[in-house]
């Protein structure tokens, strides 16, 4: 199997990991985000025990899932640079998409100790929440700065390269500021949608990836 084609089907796998973390969220109401940010200890505990259930089958999903985005770009990087495009911005990004998952991965373990301290009575301190609402947010940073590095090494000589390269830049740089230049009660639409801007994007590429030469 080429590299394409692997990334093809890195791609396809890691679509079918986001759809059924989406579909257990849809259907249990739970939701990663909210413990993303600062809450009073005891509020936050609440929603922690009020979601256990579905939280733990959600965070396992998630484990699933940063392992084939990570795979899935590892290989995008390595069929860029087969293309010949810069590699300074393919290896910078791959580095920056690898530092995502390691942050992605501190923070679903984080929360799950957190909701462990809370199933033991004890309350997580506001340090704790304080740490995991800048933890969080240094993670999706360092993301975006991962998708504009990749958009800007994706080739531009085909449309759908073209549309891929500003999916990559230029949308993910108005979800960033989007995100962060809304007050807390707003932004929670913002990254609600962000599940679907993921899911385009993967599409996106599988799509512009088929018609790559090998």
């Amino acid at each position: 199997m080429t590299n394409r084609k692997l990334a093809v089907t890195l791609a396809g796998a890691t679509c079918a990991a986001l759809v059924a973390m989406a579909v257990v969220s849809l259907a249990t109401g739970v939701t990663q985000e909210i413990h993303e940010h600062f809450a009073d200890p005891e509020v936050y505990a609440a929603r922690l025990l009020d979601q256990a259930s579905g939280l733990r089958v959600v965070m396992a999903l998630d484990i699933a899932f940063l392992c084939l985005y990570t795979a899935f770009f590892a290989t995008l990087a390595i069929h860029l640079r087969a293309r010949g495009r810069a590699a300074v911005l393919v290896w910078l990004g791959l580095g920056a998409m690898v530092l995502t998952a390691l942050l992605d991965i501190v923070e679903d373990h984080h929360i799950l100790t957190l909701l462990d301290l809370a199933e033991h009575h004890v309350l997580p301190t506001a340090g704790a929440i304080a740490f995991q609402a800048v933890e969080s947010a240094t993670k999706f940073s360092v993301s975006f700065l991962a998708l504009v590095l990749f958009g800007l090494a994706v080739p531009r000589d085909t449309k759908l390269g073209i549309a891929l390269a500003l999916f990559l830049t230029v949308g993910t740089l108005l979800s960033a500021i989007a995100g962060y230049a809304m007050p807390p009660a707003s932004a929670a639409t913002v990254e609600a949608g962000r599940w679907l801007g993921f899911l385009a994007g993967f599409i996106l590429a599988v799509v512009w990836l088929r018609r790559e030469p090998d």
